[in-house]
């Protein structure tokens, strides 16, 4: 059997909760006081592609710094990306309204791949704040270029690890329909 390694990028503003998501997903424990990421860091992500030929299958998440200062890596990290998390704080709107930055940076490097949009600190807002968030997506979504490769905007708590299951799910299967294409 081949194993697969499958490169994702982790893209949004510093502090958002990059790095959280994924020690959430990887089923760390969540640390309340977490360092910046400097430059960028590396995670591995089994999964199972379960094709005859390629059941063992791995995410290499990219996880970039969010900091202007770190800018003028990207590039070279974004080389090779078959697919994108973009995220934010639902507790910081500044936060949202970078999206569009990000996804710039994801379309340049290839317009074609999926990207799924996370917000996240979910326990942390009052869920009637999401309806508004909703409306906002929708609408910044019309206004990118290429927005049906959009999955979705999905709302998160890497301290709770609600929606985390379910983001990475998608995100597999999204995979799947990608390379069953090949």
């Amino acid at each position: 059997m081949l194993n697969s390694v499958i490169k994702i990028a982790i893209l949004g503003d510093g502090g958002v909760g990059k790095t959280s998501l994924l020690r959430a997903r990887k089923e760390l424990t969540f640390i309340e006081e977490s360092q910046i990421t400097i430059g960028v860091d590396i995670a591995v992500i089994p999964f199972e592609l379960n094709q005859v030929d390629q059941a063992n299958s791995s995410f290499l998440a990219v996880d970039l710094g969010g900091q202007p200062r770190f800018h003028f890596i990207h590039d070279a990290y974004l080389k090779g990306v078959k697919s994108a998390i973009i995220v934010y704080d639902l507790t910081r709107y500044p936060s949202f309204l970078s999206i569009p930055m990000w996804y710039e940076l994801i379309y340049h490097e290839n317009p074609m791949i999926p990207v799924f949009i996370v917000g996240t600190k979910k326990d942390l807002v009052d869920p009637s704040l999401l309806n508004s968030y909703n409306e906002e997506f929708s609408q910044l979504k019309e206004s990118l270029p290429n927005s049906k490769n959009i999955i979705g905007n999905y709302y998160i708590s890497a301290k709770t690890k609600e929606g985390i299951a379910e983001l990475f799910e998608t995100c597999e299967k999204m995979m799947k329909y990608y390379y069953s294409m090949d």
